[in-house]
């Protein structure tokens, strides 16, 4: 949730910032651009990788001659550029994450400061930290506690016994800690089983537009720190989704699965009911994982298939794989 500012910064302070061992000559950029709009007096960067840590490489190939048409650019890449273009280099073995950490530190603001929109509804047996932003039109419900510089933002509803940790964010039109879907029929008649549970969500989570993440039925939902959630993901209750994990758009995790540590959910998958994934997982676009999986699995298909390790070793022989692991 971030505004762009305009700022002069010259590239010798980028790469002192970044411990980076530049050694070309110092200029001014003015801000950053991309490669599919190069803009003179910007940073940039490149990898051939689109998922650094499961080491997925880019569908999408760049013609980087085109930075030697412009002026004063510079590129935070793999120093093995240099011997490929001739324009400033600030040599980067993760040139995305380096890119993130400039533009948080010299090009952009927060967009929303602290406060709580007259809009607001606020119940009474609610607990607010320090620095906490609630945006127009949400509603917060008893039993709710968040965290000192948590996030919600405009049209989002929390419910029910949830716990929301520091400095996470919620965006628009999200429903947390609602009633999940589960009845039973017997004689032409439905029962729904209520959901007496809670959710907790730890600190520094992100979870994304038009979101439902539902209260357990008698435990705990689970969210655990630094997990990121796409827009239009369906959480059901009694999952467990561990630290660092990212789950991508229009993703669906069942009722009961669990989910390792650092793992990556492409888009519009589906993990089933009480289904489990190890740590470090990647699951492919569109896949449906309908049973269990150890820790380090290369995962696509319908139903989902084991396809390698994610090891330094396998990943070495496996790159005729990477064009169904988008």
């Amino acid at each position: 949730m971030y505004k762009k500012i305009k700022n002069s910064i010259s590239v010798k302070k980028i790469a002192d910032f970044l411990d980076s061992n530049y050694t070309g000559n110092d200029f001014y950029v003015n801000g950053i651009s991309s490669l599919n709009n190069i803009q003179n007096n910007t940073l940039l960067f490149y990898s051939d990788l689109s998922n650094v840590h499961f080491k997925i490489k880019d569908n999408v190939e760049y013609d980087l001659k085109k930075l030697e048409d412009h002026e004063n650019i510079v590129v935070l890449g793999d120093e093995k550029l240099k011997e490929k273009i001739n324009v400033a280099i600030i040599p980067s073995k993760n040139p995305r994450l380096d890119f993130e950490r400039v533009i948080m530190k010299f090009f952009v603001k927060d967009e929303f400061s602290s406060g709580i929109h007259k809009t607001a509804i606020i119940e009474n047996d609610v607990e607010i930290g320090n620095d906490v932003y609630v945006g127009s039109h949400c509603y917060i419900g008893n039993d709710v506690k968040i965290g000192d510089g948590t996030k919600i933002l405009q049209n989002t509803c929390i419910y029910g016994k949830t716990i929301i940790g520091s400095n996470s964010v919620i965006k628009s039109n999200t429903t947390v800690g609602s009633e999940g879907f589960s009845f039973s029929i017997a004689n032409n008649e439905f029962f729904h089983f209520p959901h007496l549970g809670s959710i907790i969500i730890g600190d520094h989570v992100w979870i994304g537009s038009n979101c439902a993440l539902e209260r357990a039925q008698m435990d705990q939902t689970i969210i655990e720190d630094h997990v990121k959630i796409d827009d239009m993901v369906n959480i059901a209750h009694n999952t467990t989704i561990k630290k660092f994990t990212q789950i991508t758009v229009g993703s669906i995790i069942c009722g009961r699965a669990k989910i390792g540590q650092r793992c990556w959910i492409a888009p519009n998958s589906i993990v089933d009911t009480g289904c489990e994934i190890g740590d470090d997982c990647f699951v492919g676009a569109s896949s449906l994982v309908r049973k269990n999986f150890p820790d380090n699995s290369v995962i696509i298909g319908t139903p989902a298939r084991f396809v390698r390790k994610n090891t330094p070793d396998a990943l070495s022989h496996s790159e005729r794989h990477h064009e169904n692991l988008s």
